[in-house]
């Protein structure tokens, strides 16, 4: 049995009358590519964007310029950007409780990157995550991302707007621990 055949040869399905019936399964990969949706491929994007988030929060995690200073490099790049912010109650937020309050926002933004990293490469709790990611991005387009130009407005809506299709197509069930989670909790919505 090689690699793309996975060990599910002998899953059961469970029949309406109580009764069990055995079915060989075809390898996980190729099962998942066989399908009449589009859900293998959104995988690929799903860990893609994950790899990326890994990218961008390591370094951040690390001991980079946000965690160094008790958060200053995360106050002055939201001080350069906040007052081109245009929602008002937001550019408030961002100087009046997140500026004074960066060390403890900084180590958040890092762990937070990390973790949304974690669940989308893995696929674990993908539809919880990529809620905390379109939240993260949201933030990050109002206040970092409007002065920057429009080159970063569009790349935060694209994640933003992947973050919401993964919520809602339930990315994780394919390559990923919410498709093992949903078999064994069918009644969860969460997977």
């Amino acid at each position: 049995m090689g690699f793309f055949e996975n060990s599910l040869q002998n899953r059961t399905l469970k029949i309406t009358a109580g009764e069990e019936v055995r079915r060989p399964a075809e390898g996980y990969v190729v099962d998942t590519f066989q399908q009449k949706t589009w859900l293998g491929y959104l995988a690929f994007v799903r860990i893609l964007v994950g790899v990326q988030f890994f990218m961008v929060g390591w370094p951040k995690l690390t001991g980079g310029r946000f965690l160094t200073r008790n958060g200053q490099g995360l106050a002055e790049e939201l001080l350069r950007g906040a007052p081109k912010d245009y929602l008002a109650w937001h550019r408030a937020f961002i100087t009046g409780f997140v500026v004074p309050h960066a060390h403890f926002f900084s180590y958040l933004v890092a762990i937070g990157e990390v973790a949304i990293a974690t669940s989308l490469i893995t696929g674990c709790l993908v539809r919880i995550s990529s809620l905390f990611g379109a939240f993260h991005n949201a933030n990050i387009y109002f206040s970092v991302a409007i002065a920057a130009g429009s080159a970063t407005m569009n790349y935060d809506r694209l994640l933003v707007l992947l973050h919401l299709v993964f919520v809602g197509a339930s990315a994780g069930r394919v390559f990923g621990v919410d498709g093992w989670l949903k078999q064994h909790f069918p009644n969860y919505r969460l997977f």
